[in-house]
């Protein structure tokens, strides 16, 4: 597996390739709302083992370049978020910290907000990374058809999810390329460097996307992924394991 092999790529070697699409994505919501219901972080967190545990058994163990960067940048900016929450949030301070010759107070209940906050995200990051990881895009077409989402939403949706990892990519080889050229050393340099790839991002994006139209074009494309074999029908069983797990997850994080 290269260290840039595309989503698409990973998905097609998953060790979850002919698990049923629509079992999977039953499953991926069921953790999600699970999660998402729970007062306590113990739902959250056991989701984010289980989302975990699927991704990995899906990848074989190997985590891919650009996945790495992924991760890092939801938990650089998922950071930023919890520390504001940590500080923000009314409630018995149990910690001061000393700002410009101010009291900032973090108290108990910004820190059970901000672990909840925390847990929830990286929960969910995983769940999701495990179902696009093994589950190629003319499988989520062909789930999402089956469950009577009309063609041109359908197609949008596959457009925009298949692009957004592309660019994600693309992202991680300039960031790589900048660091190769001691782009990061310092901070000046470092805040030089983002806004730079942050500018040459956006150029990038708008020349994809008509290059892409290009591609699409040329192959007749017609809105349709075709299928050439046809993934495993959702059984009885994959309902049952989904509202089991939601069952689970709810009962945990609300006891």
């Amino acid at each position: 597996m290269g260290h840039f092999a595309g989503i698409d790529s990973l998905a097609y070697q998953s060790r979850a390739l002919h698990w049923p699409p629509l079992g999977k994505l039953l499953l991926s919501i069921c953790l999600l709302i699970g999660s998402l219901s729970s007062k306590s972080p113990c739902g959250p967190l056991l989701v984010l083992g289980a989302g975990l545990f699927l991704f990995l058994y899906s990848t074989g163990g190997k985590i891919p370049s650009f996945i790495v960067f992924l991760i890092g940048a939801v938990m650089a900016f998922n950071m930023a978020g919890v520390f504001i929450i940590a500080l923000t949030q009314a409630g018995q301070p149990i910690l001061g910290i000393a700002v410009a010759g101010a009291t900032i107070d973090v108290t108990r209940e910004g820190l059970s907000l901000a672990a909840l906050v925390f847990l929830r995200t990286f929960a969910g990051l995983f769940v999701m990374l495990f179902f696009a990881a093994s589950t190629p895009i003319p499988h989520i077409f062909n789930s999402l058809k089956s469950v009577g989402l009309p063609d041109h939403i359908a197609e949008a949706a596959i457009l925009i999810y298949r692009y957004s990892f592309m660019m994600l990519e693309q992202s991680w080889q300039m960031l790589n390329a900048a660091g190769c050229r001691m782009g990061f050393s310092g901070w000046r340099n470092s805040m030089r460097t983002m806004g730079i790839v942050a500018a040459n991002m956006f150029i990038r994006s708008l020349e994809l996307a008509e290059r892409s139209q290009y591609a699409l074009q040329s192959r007749n494309f017609g809105g349709r992924f075709p299928l050439f074999q046809k993934p495993a029908e959702m059984t009885p069983a994959w309902g049952i394991i989904s509202i089991v797990a939601l069952a689970g997850v709810y009962l945990v994080g609300n006891a």
